[in-house]
């Protein structure tokens, strides 16, 4: 029986200690963001767990993380296989983390990694092969019977997907922006995460921008 594995993207704890000075943003976001992931992994009774990068807002906090939420994360460890891909914003984990650290990892023939490289799309991908990565949160605006709803979003083709970030302080970038809609050649597929559901978007040429 194959394992199950939990993929997170984009965490980006400490953010708000990190930029709490300026903002005076309350640093309550990495409490939370690891209940979550504690929640995720216990709900879904996964062995594995692969963080794509960006799982720090930056190399400073990361390296600096209170006690408490470095015993949560090594607690967490304990029982899944944590394998760690470096994003942009933490290029340098720290050394107390447990797990692999890398650049990228595969399951199957899929490729995990934090972004694509420069060279383009279309050169990393064959058609026997496939890539999962973060770094863009994506997000979408939809208009329901009951409103406007805002939420984060799974996108993805036969190629490539592209997962939402798990932070719960991360913000996001709407689906229809160039800088995500150029990686996809035909109309990928979207799935609006809301509330505790997700729903599959049929129409995404007419999103809100």
């Amino acid at each position: 029986m194959k394992s199950k594995t939990l993929i997170v993207a984009d965490m980006h704890l400490e953010k708000a200690f990190s930029q709490s000075r300026a903002a005076l943003l309350p640093g309550y976001d990495t409490k939370e963001t690891l209940e979550l992931l504690e929640a995720a992994l216990n709900r879904n009774l996964t062995q594995n767990c692969v963080f794509l990068g960006d799982s720090f807002h930056n190399a400073m906090t990361a390296q600096s993380l209170a006690d408490p939420y470095r015993e949560k994360l090594q607690q967490l460890s304990q029982i899944n296989h944590f394998t760690w891909v470096i994003g942009n914003h933490d290029p340098i984990l720290p050394n107390f983390l447990i797990g692999e650290q890398c650049h990228s990892t595969f399951i199957d023939k899929i490729e995990l990694r934090h972004q694509l490289e420069r060279q383009g799309y279309e050169e990393q991908i064959t058609p026997e092969t496939g890539q999962i990565i973060g770094h863009y949160h994506p997000k979408a605006k939809l208009k329901l019977r009951a409103g406007k709803a805002s939420g984060k979003c799974f996108i993805f083709d036969k190629k490539l997907m592209i997962i939402p970030a798990f932070g719960v302080s991360t913000g996001g970038l709407n689906i229809t922006d160039k800088a995500i809609s150029k990686l996809f050649s035909n109309t990928p597929d979207v799935y609006f995460c809301y509330k505790t559901k997700l729903y599959h978007i049929h129409d995404v040429a007419n999103l809100r921008k």
